[in-house]
C-alpha cells in the first residue's frame, strides 16, 4: 500500500512582513554634557523598545505561519546601520535604510511615504502586514494604511499569531481581530523581545544594507508668524493721595482679564 503525504496538512501561509524601525532616545548615555558643549553618541542608540516588540511579533509569526522580515530605518548614516544590524541579528531577512528625508518632519511625511510606496511597487513588494512601533511625534503608519488601503490598527496592547488584539481606551480594553493586509503600531507591552545570540550578531554586522534615496522634497514656503508687542501706558496707583486707587485698581484688573 502506497502513502500519500497530504501537501495540504503541512500548507502554512507565507508572509510577507515589513517592519519599520527607528532608533530609541531614551539611553541615558546617547547626549552627555559637559559646561557648555553636549555631544552626541550615536554608538549608545539601539531600536527602540517599541520596534523591538514589533520586530519580536514579526519574528513570531513567521515562526507559525513562515514568510520573511523586511526592515525598513529613515534613520541616517550610522544610527541606521546600527538599528538595521541590530534588527538582522535579531532575525529580519533584508534592511534597508531610505536615505532622503526626515520622517518626524511633519513637513515631509506625506511625501516621504508617498516616495516609499512608489519604491515599494516598483520592487513588487506587496505585504500582508506592516508593523512599527508606536511614536507620538509622527503619524505615518497611518499615511501609509489610508494610501495602500489597508486596515488600521492603533496602539495595540496586546496581539496573538491568531491577530486577536488587545486596545487600552481610557475607559476600559477594545478587543477584536485585526484582518489582513493591516499596518499596526504597537506598544511594547505587547511581548519581550528575544536577545541576539553571538553567531547571529556577527552574521548581521557583515550584511549588506540596501540604500534607497529619493529625489529631494523642494523647499516649502513656510508661513512666519510676526509678534508685535504693544506698549501700555503706565498708571500709577497712590493709596495717599488717591482715596479711589483701590477700587480703580480691581476695575482695570477685571477689564483686562486679569482678575474675576
Amino acid at each position: 500500500m502506497k502513502l500519500v503525504k497530504n501537501i495540504n496538512s503541512d500548507r502554512r501561509m507565507l508572509m510577507k512582513i515589513a517592519v519599520i524601525i527607528k532608533a530609541g532616545l531614551e539611553h541615558l548615555q546617547t547626549y552627555t554634557s559637559y559646561k557648555n558643549k553636549v555631544t552626541y553618541h550615536p554608538e549608545n542608540l539601539f531600536l527602540s523598545t517599541e520596534d523591538k516588540s514589533a520586530l519580536e511579533y514579526a519574528l513570531q509569526l513567521i515562526e507559525v505561519k513562515g514568510g520573511l522580515i523586511d526592515a525598513y530605518s529613515f534613520e541616517q548614516g550610522e544610527v541606521a546601520d546600527r538599528i538595521l544590524h541590530e534588527a538582522m541579528a535579531l532575525g529580519a531577512n533584508t534592511a534597508t535604510k531610505i536615505v532622503t528625508g526626515d520622517l518626524k518632519d511633519p513637513m515631509q511625511q506625506n511625501y516621504l511615504v508617498k516616495k516609499l510606496i512608489q519604491y515599494l511597487k516598483n520592487e513588487g513588494k506587496k505585504y500582508d502586514l506592516i508593523i512599527t512601533g508606536y511614536s507620538s511625534f509622527s503619524q505615518f503608519a497611518a499615511i501609509i494604511a489610508d494610501k495602500l488601503k489597508m486596515n488600521y490598527y492603533d496602539q495595540l496592547t496586546n496581539i496573538d499569531v491568531n491577530f486577536n488584539y488587545e486596545m487600552k481606551l481610557e475607559k476600559g480594553i477594545l478587543k477584536g481581530q485585526c484582518e489582513l493586509p493591516m499596518v499596526i503600531t504597537n506598544l511594547s507591552s505587547i511581548n519581550t523581545p528575544r536577545l541576539a545570540n553571538f553567531s547571529a550578531v556577527k552574521k548581521a554586522i557583515n550584511s549588506k544594507i540596501t540604500e534607497v534615496s529619493f529625489k529631494k522634497l523642494n523647499k516649502q514656503k513656510v508661513s512666519q508668524i510676526k509678534v508685535e508687542t504693544e506698549k501700555s501706558e503706565k498708571m500709577i496707583f497712590n493709596l495717599d493721595n488717591d482715596p479711589d486707587a483701590t477700587s480703580k485698581l480691581i476695575t482695570l484688573l477685571e477689564r483686562n482679564g486679569i482678575m474675576r
